[in-house]
């Protein structure tokens, strides 16, 4: 039994998948008769923060960057136990965001103040060891892979399937989720597409920056009725079911619910082999992963696993989904409460 009942879960709002995962935790956790509390760190006003902490045993900062300083200090008032929650390659990160060299530094300091680190990956783990430099014999820190609960169908979403290829071949529908920045290289996208047939087809689900960059540089493929950008869509199934295959050109990824989600539908996720997608698929169906970081690698993935019986492919997908079931996140985040 854990001897940590009152969790209070300091959010970081509309942050995509780490939102998700934070209410998946909190879902998974009160369903185990603990009381948990969760309030958006920057929204909510300070007096009412430090009397939340005050009134719980241990502070859970579900991101390891705003959540973290939030709760480093309220523990450095309340002196309640606080775990942070690391999602993404902290490495990683830290590069793609030219961070200076006083936020590393800062945050060094910073994280010493932490009791616990949950990280989502082995990929995760080894990053942040890598970056605080300390030994991991010495630092309280579990690897936790995130829970997937049942998927709501969500609203329906509109795909505008155009025509299919020569002799009546369907179209190959193909489908994106997820933000358009510079981390997630969506720009390959395009240049995977201009590899694989005529009759591919890609719609993109999502907003970002990348957003009017990617209108301009795939004019040629909306013309051909090739690619489509759908916007942004609530979550569910409905994000994955219209596709036959979901695509990720990530540069980086910690446990990413894209791929999960996509699996948990039924739909395959072909992906780069950066560490984190090796980190799951390699054992079950490690033709989900291109043999290389080029978009011709993508499509020779797409098209090797439309290649496959599709028995194999579902039962393999059937596996990883198993090994990230939400009773097993709930287990494990358990046993980091009983360790606390």
């Amino acid at each position: 039994m854990v001897s940590t009942r009152r969790i209070l879960i300091l959010e970081e709002p509309n942050w995509g998948g780490v939102q998700t995962m934070t209410r998946t935790l909190q879902d998974a956790l009160q369903a185990q008769d603990l009381q948990v509390t969760a309030l958006p760190w920057r929204q909510t006003h300070w007096p009412q923060l430090v009397a939340a902490a005050q009134a719980h045993d241990v502070i859970v900062a579900s991101h390891n960057f705003g959540p973290t300083y939030g709760g480093a200090a309220l523990k450095a008032i309340t002196g309640k136990l606080l775990i942070s929650w690391v999602h993404g390659p902290l490495l990683d990160v830290l590069h793609e965001s030219r961070a200076s060299w006083a936020k590393k530094l800062w945050l060094r300091l910073l994280y010493k103040q932490v009791d616990h680190f949950v990280c989502v990956s082995r990929t995760t783990h080894d990053s942040l060891l890598g970056f605080i430099g300390q030994p991991s014999r010495t630092l309280q820190c579990s690897v936790v892979p995130n829970g997937l609960g049942p998927m709501p169908a969500g609203q329906a979403l509109h795909v505008h399937a155009g025509h299919g290829g020569e002799e009546g071949i369907p179209p190959l529908l193909l489908g994106y989720v997820g933000r358009l920045s510079a981390e997630k290289r969506p720009g390959l996208l395009l240049d995977t597409l201009r590899f694989l047939p005529d009759h591919a087809q890609l719609g993109i689900v999502g907003e970002g920056p990348l957003h009017r960059k990617m209108v301009h540089d795939g004019m040629d493929l909306m013309y051909q009725g090739r690619v489509h950008f759908l916007g942004k869509h609530p979550s569910g199934a409905s994000l994955y079911q219209p596709w036959q295959m979901t695509l990720m050109t990530s540069r980086y990824e910690g446990c990413p619910m894209t791929a999960l989600e996509s699996l948990s539908c039924g739909v395959p996720c072909v992906a780069l082999p950066i560490p984190a997608m090796r980190e799951l698929f390699d054992r079950d169906a490690p033709y989900l992963l291109a043999r290389g970081d080029a978009p011709v690698a993508l499509a020779e993935a797409v098209m090797t696993t439309l290649s496959l019986p599709p028995e194999q492919v579902r039962d393999d997908m059937a596996r990883i989904v198993a090994r990230h079931s939400i009773d097993q996140f709930a287990r494990a985040w358990q046993e980091v409460l009983r360790t606390c």
